[in-house]
């Protein structure tokens, strides 16, 4: 297994070309199948539907050649996932563990998945079931240290988090996604000036070639953004964050957090809001992840493109009419989450802060992390805040102040908001025990 080897590692520590380092392995070269595999985990893990095609493609070449019951397995999660069924995706990915809990591949795919259903617990879990199958003397046990690391800040042990993420990176300092984990440890706990001081430290282990890359800028931003570093926070969003968004609706969502950030501090900058706006229009397809969908809203209604605002609005109620597992997030948690983002934008304060309590028990719900949404617990706290106050007048107390956004060239009027405010202060499985081999990925 040699071919795919460094393919499987470069993918599990997010750094390099891992399907560009197995471009060349054909349907006559014996390790096809497992190649397969890494190329449709590499779509999973995106989270986005422009990776679906080369999903199809690894399922239909698959369906020519013998496969293992263990390939064949992640083949079928990578379908669920293709068939817009992500949580049979995650189960799937769980049940491969609970037959084989070596299985760093699935691991990783269950962690990704369960991010964007937004079940924080399960992360935990799954970790947990397989534990007992390693020891620290196993190939690819920093892996596991690294994702057991994210798990528990997920769950917002932050200790315990950090501690693992420090184990991980004892065994190999340059993983990005040990970085990541503990830079999460680090946030859950508050440590933010140890939290911008670490990211720093680390800067030559997560700036390489890696598909983090950017999002550890981010959490380096935000860190500087709560020590009231703006200048540096800024910096890093024109040199990171806003190249990074014209190509993937992620990296705008991290933007658009750091933007809303430094506004509750009174940066106000609609020419980088309108940026962020126009990075989520060519990059988002609608319906898809409602963590997606709120923060493309929140960008364009802070850039004043409500034409933009309204034709996503329209976009989620046709997703929300259909049968699936999307159409069910859009009626419960993306439709009620952009009515009290317009309401909010519109000044209708006491509305939108009582949409957003609704919502408060469904955050999770939307997907990603739970330092990522944050972002709309702070926008619930300054509706609260905001409500009380004359309409019409600016809070000088609370450092409110008003910022009028220029409509789309096709609205007949601009409208004007309250641009920010203060600071913001399910099924298991039991798993086996067996041992990891990174050159057998596919033996047992």
């Amino acid at each position: 297994m040699h071919a795919t080897s460094l393919a499987l590692e470069h993918l599990l520590c997010a750094i390099g070309d891992p399907i560009g380092e197995i471009r060349d392995i054909g349907p006559e070269h014996p390790e096809f199948i497992r190649a397969q595999t890494i190329r449709a985990a590499a779509g999973v893990l995106a989270k986005v539907p422009d990776t679906f095609p080369a999903i199809a493609q690894v399922i239909r070449t698959a369906d020519s050649v013998p496969i293992s019951p263990r390939a064949r397995t992640h083949l079928a999660a990578a379908e669920a996932w293709l068939s817009g069924n992500p949580v049979l995706a995650a189960e799937s990915y769980a049940f491969i563990l609970n037959r084989w809990p070596s299985d760093l591949l699935a691991l990783r795919l269950a962690q990704s998945c369960y991010i964007f259903l937004g079940q924080h617990d399960r992360l935990c879990e799954v970790v947990d079931a397989v534990a007992s199958a390693w020891t620290h003397d196993q190939r690819g046990f920093r892996f596991l240290l690294a994702m057991a690391s994210f798990a528990y800040a997920e769950s917002g042990n932050s200790a315990h988090a950090e501690t693992l993420g420090r184990d991980a990176l004892a065994y190999e300092p340059g993983c990005p996604l040990g970085v990541h984990a503990v830079a999460h440890a680090l946030a859950e706990s508050g440590r933010h000036h140890e939290g911008a001081q670490w990211m720093r430290d680390q800067r030559a282990h997560w700036t390489t070639e890696s598909r983090m890359r950017t999002h550890n800028a981010w959490h380096l931003a935000m860190f500087d953004a709560e020590e009231g570093n703006v200048a540096s926070a800024l910096g890093i969003f024109d040199e990171w964050l806003l190249p990074a968004s014209a190509q993937s609706p992620l990296d705008a969502c991290d933007a658009a957090g750091l933007l809303w950030r430094l506004a509750i501090d009174g940066v106000d900058d609609e020419s980088r809001w309108c940026k962020v706006s126009d990075a989520f229009e060519r990059t988002t397809t609608p319906g898809f992840w409602p963590y997606i969908d709120l923060h493309a809203a929140l960008a364009h209604l802070n850039a004043g493109k409500k034409a933009r605002a309204q034709r996503l609005t329209h976009a989620i109620e046709l997703c929300a009419e259909g049968g699936d597992y999307a159409a069910l997030r859009a009626r419960h948690v993306t439709q009620p989450g952009l009515q009290a983002l317009e309401a909010w934008a519109e000044g209708r304060y006491a509305e939108a802060a009582g949409l957003l309590a609704g919502l408060r028990p469904f955050l999770g719900d939307v997907g990603g992390s739970r330092i990522q949404l944050e972002v709309f617990k702070s926008i619930e706290q300054v509706a609260v805040r905001q409500k009380c106050t004359v309409p019409g007048e600016v809070a000088l107390r609370d450092r409110f102040h008003r910022q009028s956004l220029r409509a789309d060239a096709g609205d007949k009027a601009p409208i004007s908001v309250v641009a920010v405010a203060a600071r913001h202060n399910k099924t298991s499985g039991a798993c086996g025990t067996r041992g990891f081999d990174l050159e057998n990925f596919d033996s047992h």
